[in-house]
């Protein structure tokens, strides 16, 4: 069976655990309705790398190694013919998001080598109980592993996760 995946931050993993469930966002867009996003690229979704900026102002866009270094890499699975799933055009027309902004939004994803072909969105709240877990560790791992997080140059701090 084929996965879409909601990628994150190992960062937020902590938060996602505590509260049960990944729900969506409508990342500021007030007057759009809240969407859970995957993607069934079965790498890393190249939407979900974090942008850094710096105190000048500066941007700089982290490779995928650069994000797994600093903030961990995470995704949960859900399968691809879950009923609960929308294709990109059919989600962005449930969320309310206009055709400007949603050929806005493809077109930064072709810069960041992404395919809008790939996204999927739910309008759901999902149990993590209901998703498939898996943690970057020089690879995609279900299994315990140690993540290791840089929270400064000189030391670091391992966490055991296991779900």
């Amino acid at each position: 069976m084929s996965m879409v995946w909601h990628y994150s931050a190992g960062t937020k993993l902590s938060a996602i655990v505590n509260c049960g469930e990944l729900r969506g966002t409508n990342v500021g867009a007030a007057w759009e309705r809240p969407m859970l996003w995957f993607s069934a690229n079965q790498h890393w979704e190249p939407t979900a790398t974090k942008l850094l900026i710096s105190k000048d102002g500066i941007v700089t866009e982290l490779t995928f190694e650069q994000q797994a270094k600093k903030f961990g890499c995470i995704r949960f699975g859900l399968d691809a013919d879950d009923y609960r799933l929308l294709e990109w055009k059919a989600a962005c027309r449930m969320a309310g998001t206009t055709r400007e902004i949603r050929r806005s939004l493809e077109k930064s994803g072709r810069r960041l080598h992404a395919n809008s072909a790939d996204w999927f969105a739910t309008e759901h709240r999902i149990p993590v109980s209901q998703l498939h877990f898996q943690i970057w560790c020089k690879g995609w791992s279900s299994t315990r592993c140690i993540l290791a997080q840089d929270r400064s140059e000189s030391s670091d701090v391992a966490q055991e996760i296991s779900l």
